[in-house]
């Protein structure tokens, strides 16, 4: 045992070392442990805040969003100065984490995870923290998991209730061992259309985490694993075991189809989650100078240039008498990709991007 590590950590983290299924041996692997979280919104917001505060010792912030003012009931790490200065989710994550324990690595990436940048931001932790908001994300982890033999944590809520599950490879079900395909477009809820309770999502989130840290600390044992289901409005919990349910061959990503992780399969444009707005990822990634391109969208609208992206507002003239009143706002990132606020049409979202970015 790491004597010198150990007699630092005490101090802060005494009382959870007094846990007895825990103790010293447990903090000293998570505060040697590397964890990603994909997505730090609701739940991963709240996740973030509850690994650091345990003592992990990496946390890699994958997110491609800003904080917005419907955020602030649910994703506890943000502040409406975060909303007034449009920051990035995992720039506002990280520099809220550190005030709470400087010798937490943290690593920030105003992405959105896609199978060509998956090896790089998932390919050196020992664990993933799933905080999506889409299927396609999760299969794409799924399917890295599976290549990698990388544990997950997956977890959903919407409106009060909610599931966790810690994936395993070839010692669990995989996701796909229970959801074979992508469910098909419009026949799933979403947060807009069924709204969400911000203590379900503490919920939700906290139980993640306490799946992610057994496993860490070496305390998981593959005979137990099970999906928990939570409903906080009815106060209903169920424990589903999961040994009965690998599909083995049955599964595609068991028996070896990595389509989402090669790029076979996987949308490029997203329709972002309770959110009037449209996501464009290019074919391939690009560094685009920002300052260029605000010279540019100033034919589009009006243009704020910040550090890690470009946002301009459509001005009323460039609109026609067979469009709708909203205006159009278009968020460029450095990397190429965009949001395209104002609709829900993919082809119109297309469109604009094509016309103002052209990348």
């Amino acid at each position: 045992m790491n004597e010198d590590l150990l007699n630092r950590l005490l101090p802060r983290f005494r009382k959870q070392m007094r846990f007895v299924p825990f103790g010293p041996e447990g903090q000293l692997r998570l505060s040697q442990s590397r964890v990603a979280i994909v997505g730090v919104g609701a739940l991963g917001s709240v996740i973030a805040e509850r690994m650091v505060r345990a003592g992990v010792g990496f946390v890699r912030l994958i997110d491609r969003d800003w904080v917005e003012l419907d955020n602030l009931p649910r994703q506890t790490l943000y502040t409406e100065g975060d909303v007034e200065a449009r920051t990035p989710k995992a720039i506002a994550a990280e520099a809220h984490l550190r005030k709470i324990d400087a010798h937490v690595v943290l690593e920030a990436e105003v992405e959105d995870l896609t199978f060509r940048n998956v090896e790089r931001l998932l390919g050196d932790v020992d664990i993933v923290m799933d905080g999506s908001d889409n299927f396609e994300v999760r299969f794409l982890i799924n399917d890295f998991a599976n290549e990698h033999s990388t544990p997950w944590v997956h977890g959903g809520c919407l409106g009060a209730s909610g599931q966790v599950m810690l994936i395993v490879p070839q010692r669990t079900p995989c996701f796909r061992c229970l959801i074979p395909d992508l469910p098909q477009p419009g026949s799933q809820e979403s947060c807009d259309t069924a709204g969400v309770l911000g203590p379900a999502v503490s919920v939700v989130a906290s139980w993640q985490c306490v799946e992610a840290i057994r496993y860490l600390c070496g305390a998981w044992k593959a005979e137990e694993s099970s999906m928990l289901a939570i409903d906080v409005w009815s106060g209903e919990l169920r424990k589903i075991r999961l040994q009965g349910l690998m599909q083995g061959e049955r599964c595609p990503s068991c028996r070896g189809d990595r389509s989402f992780l090669n790029g076979q399969r996987g949308s490029s444009t997203v329709v972002l989650c309770g959110r009037d707005s449209i996501q464009v990822q290019p074919e391939s990634s690009a560094s685009i100078e920002l300052e260029l391109l605000a010279k540019r969208l100033a034919g589009f609208g009006n243009v704020i240039v910040h550090p890690f992206f470009i946002r301009a507002e459509e001005v009323a003239s460039n609109r026609t008498e067979s469009q709708s009143e909203k205006r159009l706002v278009i968020t460029v990132f450095r990397d190429g990709r965009a949001v395209i606020g104002g609709t829900t049409d993919e082809k119109v979202a297309r469109a604009v991007y094509a016309k103002w970015v052209g990348c």
